[in-house]
């Protein structure tokens, strides 16, 4: 462990983060055209694939977003089919589907940037799967997923190593 690592903390997701958004369960109506729908099969190692199929109508996006809307540098995260692809929201407007969250980190707690990239780490992708259930599919539950825990550097560090990352990334 290096002398940095030493003022690393662990904590719970729920603990580190502002909004947990959760569409689970739910299927928006779909239109011809409209905002996109953020769904599993479009969150593929740490993107946004294009072009995203689904939409919805303009008209129908706050009633369908009613839970919360996801902002720029919100972390989105499957929680089935698959499991634990991540991705960042970029500036365009999204609606979110099925089997995928979105997480806002914490003021001042968990930089975004660095969430993506620790969601995609060897460890808390093990972390997820350890508390995923189902025979066919896997997937993980709200409880069991505000309950990952989170190792964590000080604010200014996780700026940094997101930085690093983010210039490998591109």
């Amino acid at each position: 462990m290096t002398v940095s690592e030493l003022s690393w903390r662990i904590c719970k997701l729920e603990d580190c983060v502002e909004k947990l958004i959760d569409y689970r369960g739910k299927s928006p109506k779909k239109s011809e055209g409209g905002i996109p729908v953020l769904s599993a099969k479009v969150v593929k190692k740490g993107r946004i694939l294009t072009p995203i199929i689904q939409t919805i109508s303009p008209d129908y996006y706050s009633e369908w977003m009613r839970r919360g809307i996801p902002k720029l540098g919100d972390v989105v995260l499957t929680t089935e089919g698959p499991l634990g692809e991540v991705a960042q929201i970029d500036e365009k407007t999204y609606a979110l589907g099925q089997r995928i969250v979105t997480l806002r980190g914490a003021p001042d707690r968990l930089d975004h940037p660095f969430l993506k990239f620790l969601l995609m780490s060897p460890g808390v992708q093990s972390e997820l799967y350890a508390r995923a259930t189902g025979t066919t599919v896997l997937g993980i539950s709200q409880k069991s997923l505000r309950k990952v825990p989170l190792r964590l550097p000080p604010y200014d560090e996780q700026i940094a190593i997101a930085s690093v990352l983010g210039a490998l990334d591109d």
